[in-house]
């Protein structure tokens, strides 16, 4: 049985700030995989639903680093600022525990109902965390094995702009504008 595929994006950013690890096919690595922040209206692009009722765990890629997901929350972290709430959740999503920042409704709460043995759905695209800040508690690692690197090239300028490439592996340099997705192999979780 083949190990699932996921895909995230490795911003330059957070490239950088790991050292700019080699990466390439056959190579394991953990990330903390992060959804970014989500709001509580399915008209965004990256939006949330809290349900009380049990979900089936789901992860499923819409498009590049794109996932549709469900599962249930197993922890959470509510901060209030300003008179504003907002989540810092980890979603168990079957494959993979998916990190997420909800944000607060327009009367500054939260959806009754975000917290821990909830469930939560949405839509949000994902980026691999080699190095975390640990701002927050919240996240667990996922071991994955890289099994290939999609670029967009976006350099101002470059004959080649907009267009994507894969290759096997991504050279320990710096990367100011494109866009990268890593394309992993989720290890199998031990018993």
């Amino acid at each position: 049985m083949a190990l699932p595929e996921i895909e995230f994006e490795l911003s330059a950013a957070q490239y950088a700030q790991a050292g700019y690890p080699v990466l390439k096919q056959g190579v394991p690595v953990s990330v903390v995989l992060d959804a970014g922040v989500l709001l509580p209206d399915v008209a965004a692009d990256s939006w949330f639903v809290v349900q009380p009722e049990a979900l089936p765990a789901r992860f499923v890629c819409i498009g590049p680093a794109t996932y549709a997901f469900a599962g249930q929350i197993t922890e959470a972290e509510i901060v209030t600022e300003d008179d504003e709430q907002t989540a810092v959740l980890s979603v168990n999503c079957g494959v993979v525990h998916l990190r997420v920042t909800c944000a607060p409704q327009a009367d500054g709460r939260l959806p009754y109902g975000t917290w821990e043995t909830r469930y939560l759905t949405g839509v949000g695209r994902v980026q691999g965390l080699l190095e975390d800040a640990f701002k927050h508690a919240i996240g667990r690692t996922t071991d994955v094995t890289i099994w290939g690197v999609r670029r967009l090239t976006l350099q101002p300028g470059d004959p080649l702009f907009g267009q994507w490439h894969e290759s096997s592996q991504l050279l320990p340099l710096p990367f100011h504008y494109d866009r990268v997705v890593v394309v992993a192999r989720v290890h199998r979780a031990r018993i």
